[in-house]
């Protein structure tokens, strides 16, 4: 008998003796051949009582006869007296007793069956079920238990069904138990005998990411609660179950180097030290990175993931507009604020989801105006300028909403990193080169979607991300303030804006260090 079977047949429903008896449909010869004759009986009952009386009609006839006989024969009436007492008690003994077969585990008896054939039914029975809820073929063997037959005579009322020896033969064995399994993406996790203790589990890990604004908490994987029949070893603490859900798992996170990607900056934006990132990428050159490299950020994912949505209530700025006026006295792509402009302000009502501690969505519901916006007026230079070289100074790349800071943001008390500068407005809105210098990329890269860098020939290097179109190409000279592509929402977005990013010898700046 073998002594360990595979979880991914464990699922299968075994149905416990009590439901079969409710339900007796089978596929059973024995069961078949119980059902037809329980069917039977009131049919054969009818016609045991018109049998009787005939007989009794016979036996009075017979007894008229005899009499009639005797008269004249004169025989004494203790003849007839004792054969019908005798007849009597055959009847009475008949009625009451008849032979049967006892069934024994380890000298207990569980219980006596009509014939040994239902005996042996019996056993088949808790054979098949056990071996289907195994996974291998399991037998009864004397050397596990004393499994005995004893046939002779038994009263009728000591009788019981078959489905009675088969509940007492496997609670006597007790290799299987009836309980509840969790299961993570079709693997097994652990099990119990609780109802419900498992699904109470699944609330405690969700409910971290619960408050009086969740509209629904779910889990990335697929996660379910089996009721079924399992071999007892499976059957675990309740808390190394949760201890297991509650932490991580192997698996590989990994990234792809792109082109402008450096250590420092990849370190940094997976809330890591360079130290920490290389120890996971043992025998790599930091100052020296190919595109296409692949480095392991984690070797450990949580075992499980929530998805949250909630909504969200908040007062939120309304961009304001720039009206240009051209000025002939000032350098093309300069710059000189007439009027100041001024953010409105609305009432907002988002619905946000965040994957862990991750926003990866956000739907305005509505918006009540507070304020409306003031538009501010610019003078832009419109006389040639006589070089592309960089000022030396940034300017701002467009006019909107700073709609996320630089730096580390809280959710759910997790944390993430933003490199950039997030200036959200509406799609189209010009996006300018903050300084002069050359085109260094202008295409798709992966969360940026359509991106222009610029390096500016001093050390720094310029991220305008998210367009929705380019206007420029890699080896274009651009001058400060020149129109290099159209705000969009493409890449790893949740609405229209500037990712704006500041780099020094590949690392990191805050942009808002550099930005009048």
């Amino acid at each position: 008998m073998a002594s360990n079977a595979p979880h991914e047949m464990k699922h299968r429903k075994v149905l416990r003796f009590q439901d079969r008896q409710r339900f007796p449909e089978s596929n059973s010869f024995y069961r078949q051949l119980q059902l037809l004759v329980r069917g039977s009986l009131p049919l054969a009952r009818q016609k045991a009582k018109n049998r009787l009386r005939e007989w009794r009609a016979a036996f009075a006839n017979l007894i008229l006869r005899l009499r009639q006989a005797s008269e004249k024969r004169r025989i004494h009436p203790l003849v007839y007296l004792s054969a019908g007492t005798a007849v009597a008690v055959i009847a009475v003994f008949n009625l009451l007793y008849t032979t049967a077969t006892t069934v024994s585990i380890d000298g207990v008896e569980l219980g006596a069956v009509a014939s040994e054939a239902e005996a042996q039914a019996a056993r088949a029975s808790v054979e098949e079920n056990l071996s289907a809820v195994l996974g291998y073929d399991y037998t009864i063997e004397d050397s596990v238990v004393s499994y005995s037959y004893s046939t002779g005579l038994t009263a009728r009322s000591a009788l019981v069904d078959e489905s009675v020896i088969e509940e007492a033969l496997s609670n006597s064995i007790h290799v299987v138990e009836h309980g509840y399994a969790l299961y993570v993406n079709g693997e097994f996790v652990g099990a119990t005998q609780t109802k419900g203790a498992l699904e109470g589990l699944l609330d405690q890990v969700a409910a971290d990411y619960r408050n009086e604004n969740t509209v629904s908490v779910e889990f990335v994987e697929g996660v379910e609660v089996r009721e079924c029949d399992l071999p007892v070893e499976d059957f675990t603490n309740l808390a190394d179950v949760a201890l297991r859900i509650n932490d991580t798992k192997e698996g590989e996170v990994t990234y792809t180097v792109e082109k402008g990607d450096v250590w420092s900056v990849i370190a940094q934006d997976h809330n890591m030290t360079s130290a920490e990132l290389l120890a996971l990428n043992p025998g790599y050159d930091i100052d020296r990175l190919s595109i296409g490299d692949v480095l392991t950020i984690s070797n450990a994912v949580p075992y499980l993931t929530v998805i949250a949505t909630q909504m969200e209530y908040y007062v939120a700025d309304i961009p304001y507009e720039i009206e240009y006026v051209d000025d002939n006295t000032m350098w093309e792509g300069d710059t000189r604020t007439i009027t100041k402009g001024q953010y409105g302000t609305a009432d907002t009502v988002a619905r946000v989801t965040y994957q862990g501690t991750e926003e990866i969505e956000r739907i305005v519901e509505s918006q009540t105006i507070l304020t409306e916006p003031v538009t501010e007026v610019q003078a832009r230079g419109t006389l040639e300028r006589p070089d592309w070289a960089p000022t030396g100074s940034f300017r701002w790349p467009t006019s909107g909403n700073i709609t996320s800071k630089y730096g580390y943001r809280n959710i759910f008390g997790g944390s993430s990193f933003h490199g950039g500068l997030d200036i959200a407005n509406k799609a189209g809105t010009d996006i300018v080169a903050a300084d002069g210098g050359e085109v260094i990329y202008a295409g798709w890269m992966s969360g940026y979607g359509y991106l222009v860098q610029i390096d500016h020939l001093n050390g720094y290097v310029t991220y305008y991300g998210h367009n929705s179109s380019l206007l420029v190409s890699v080896g274009d000279k651009v001058f400060k303030g020149q129109h290099i592509a159209e705000m969009g929402s493409t890449g790893r977005s949740t609405g229209n804006h500037c990712h704006f990013e500041v780099r020094l010898n590949g690392d990191r700046q805050n942009p808002a260090d550099y930005l009048p």
